[in-house]
């Protein structure tokens, strides 16, 4: 069971490098929204796709790399940097969320009018 670990932070490090190289969702929204708001999706999500690989970079380290019976300044500093990691991913997410509002918005604008 000592594998599961090792999966997941392989499935996170892949999703964060297809949003990384391979992802063409955002751009794919140009038509819909302004060009400056487009280009901040894009380098948002691109931004989150290396914090994301980061993450699973850090969740392999911090599961096989560090020895958790026997804590070390390591584990501290690895298990911390993850967590913040994991923090500035949430934090691109609802940026983006928050530009899908506004562009949301805009839309139902132009159709009112």
């Amino acid at each position: 069971m000592f594998y599961v670990p090792g999966i997941f932070a392989a499935l996170v490090t892949s999703a964060g490098a297809y949003y990384l190289l391979g992802s063409r969702a955002a751009q794919n929204l140009s038509v819909l929204e302004s060009q400056s708001d487009n280009r901040r999706r894009v380098f948002f999500r691109r931004s989150n796709g290396l914090m994301m690989l980061l993450l699973g970079i850090g969740l392999f380290a911090g599961v096989y790399a560090v020895d958790s019976n026997h804590p070390t300044k390591a584990f501290f500093l690895i298990w911390m940097c993850d967590c913040v990691l994991l923090l500035v991913i949430v934090s691109l997410v609802l940026i983006d969320l928050r530009l899908t509002m506004k562009m949301r918005e805009s839309r139902r604008e132009q159709r009112a009018s």
